[in-house]
């Protein structure tokens, strides 16, 4: 009898992992850009958004494109986290849109006026 009762208690816990949720791993989120500060007096411009991940291969950020995001010049990152990008344009950059691309996929672009 004690032995039914643990294959049955065994039992009933696989049937009721079986049917637990799951979590999935959104691997097509798009980074979203949500403000692009000026620069400030050390010439770094601040973006802050969503889904940025923490930069490394394939990530960068490009500033001066066109609104369809081409054109434009790679900026160097002075910091980069999920949700904020510190970077510093190149001095020949000028007014443009600015884009966060991680792993090859763009965000948004936002207007971006650089001296």
């Amino acid at each position: 009898m004690k032995r039914t009762v643990l294959v049955l208690t065994g039992l009933i816990a696989l049937l009721l992992a079986a049917c637990a949720p799951t979590s999935l791993v959104a691997t097509n989120v798009v980074p979203r850009l949500i403000s692009a500060n000026p620069p400030n007096a050390a010439g770094e411009v601040l973006l802050q958004g969503r889904y940025f991940g923490g930069g490394g291969e394939g990530s960068y950020v490009l500033v001066g494109a066109d609104v369809d995001g081409d054109g434009g010049v790679e900026a160097s990152v002075a910091s980069w986290d999920t949700t904020r990008i510190t970077v510093v344009p190149p001095s020949q950059v000028g007014p443009g849109y600015v884009f966060v691309v991680v792993g090859g996929t763009f965000s948004n672009g936002l207007p971006l006026d650089l001296p």
